[in-house]
């Protein structure tokens, strides 16, 4: 039979829980990176309508906008959302899914399919930074 003695362990768990926070903070500020690549490709691949008329309606994507870091209570995960603000919320499927006058043109699925890569390279990066 062997013993293990270790000397120390209120420290160890001290750092333990202090590297804990540092890895939420730290996947927060992976979160905002990640939404800050996807809104920034989403504002390009918005189409834009040449609409001038007596009361021209807001741009899509002069709306395009990104929440703070939100989390799930019951899983824990936290993330943010990317989207359009609540001027133009309620006409960004149009285009993006189609109607009877017009055919979907996939924008916002463009742009997931796009950023994705960058999206968890952003991300690795913020991470990197806690962990080295």
């Amino acid at each position: 039979m062997s013993n293990v003695k270790i000397e120390g362990l209120r420290e160890l768990l001290a750092n333990l829980s202090k590297k804990e926070e540092e890895i939420k903070n730290a996947a927060r500020k992976a979160n905002l990176a990640g939404g800050k690549v996807v809104m920034e490709e989403l504002k390009r691949n918005v189409p834009r309508s040449g609409y001038k008329g007596p009361n021209p309606k807001p741009r899509l994507a002069d709306n395009v906008v990104m929440s703070g870091n939100r989390g799930n209570k019951y899983t824990g995960e936290s993330y943010v959302a990317v989207g359009f603000s609540r001027v133009a919320n309620f006409r960004a499927h149009f285009p993006e899914f189609g109607s009877i006058s017009q055919a979907p043109q996939g924008y916002m699925t463009k742009t997931v399919h796009a950023t994705e890569g960058q999206v968890q390279t952003e991300m690795a990066k913020e991470i990197r930074k806690v962990l080295s």
